[in-house]
């Protein structure tokens, strides 16, 4: 087995950044065989930089999972049906071209915003992935933020947004509604995952740093603007938040782990490919309520 590797802060760590906006990739460690030194200086990376890769590594689930606990609890995931045996592991997989899954067209999104707890965050780790095509895209709430004017900054400060994943669900064509059967799977839906509300502009819970709280695919309405407002508003949001100055893009190879911040980025999947794809997949929980 390999001997841990050690940092004392993030400087020790071969980082290199993927934009000026967010993302890094960390080079020479070993993600099986962390000590609490370079795990801590992973993490400050983490928060520094919203979206971590590292290339090369050699896990199983359970050492994957192990990899995630250090985050904390991890999640149960409401929409993905393919479970490992390792509790908290799924298999993320699907083809694309004309087999395209509806979870791979979801777009531009935050997992689990139409929740009271979105996730703190999530990991992938690369089985099995096409030479070409599907690369994962982030956009960041900070960078997004800072560019609003002042007087919109002043505007949005007090406003609440409504998360919804059911009326994304229906806009989208996703859920069906043309059957009393779709309709009342969407009635038992609608139990489960009532609406959200969480504030347009937030504070990261650890950085401090102000963010603009809005994604393309939850995020539904703006409480108390009459619908035309509300969607002008929200809809001005989405463009501006989606800007290339805030992205970043992250190409993928076989044993890639992908690490990232769901707090401050969303991220869409790129279904540019048709070879089938195959990975594993862990979200972590917290108990942040966004504000």
């Amino acid at each position: 087995m390999a001997q841990p590797q050690s940092a004392a802060n993030p400087s020790q760590l071969d980082i290199r950044p993927l934009t000026g906006a967010l993302g890094c990739e960390i080079f020479g460690v070993d993600l099986a065989n962390l000590d609490e030194g370079t795990w801590e200086a992973i993490y400050q990376a983490f928060l520094d930089y919203s979206v971590v890769v590292f290339r090369d590594q050699e896990l199983d689930e359970l050492s994957f999972r192990e990899f995630g606990l250090r985050f904390g609890k991890l999640e149960d995931e409401p929409f993905l049906p393919n479970k490992t045996e390792t509790p908290g592991i799924y298999y993320f997989q699907g083809a694309g071209g004309s087999k395209k899954l509806s979870t791979q067209n979801l777009g531009w999104h935050m997992d689990h915003s139409y929740q009271k707890n979105p996730s703190l965050g999530a990991a992938l780790y690369a089985l099995d992935v096409p030479a070409t095509g599907g690369d994962t895209l982030f956009s960041s709430h900070y960078v997004s933020y800072e560019y609003l004017s002042d007087m919109m900054k002043e505007f949005l400060e007090d406003k609440i947004a409504i998360h919804d994943v059911l009326q994304y669900g229906m806009d989208s064509g996703h859920y069906a509604i043309s059957s009393a059967e779709a309709l009342e799977r969407l009635a038992k839906t609608r139990v489960k995952f009532p609406q959200v509300e969480h504030p347009l502009v937030c504070t990261h819970p650890e950085t401090g740093r102000k963010m603009l709280y809005i994604n393309k695919a939850w995020a539904t309405a703006i409480k108390g603007l009459h619908g035309a407002e509300s969607k002008a508003i929200l809809d001005m949001l989405k463009v501006h938040s989606l800007q290339d100055r805030f992205q970043c893009r992250v190409r993928w190879y076989n044993k890639s782990v992908l690490i990232w911040d769901n707090r401050c980025v969303q991220h869409s999947p790129n279904v540019d490919y048709e070879e089938p794809r195959k990975m594993l997949r862990l979200a972590m929980h917290t108990d942040w309520i966004p504000s």
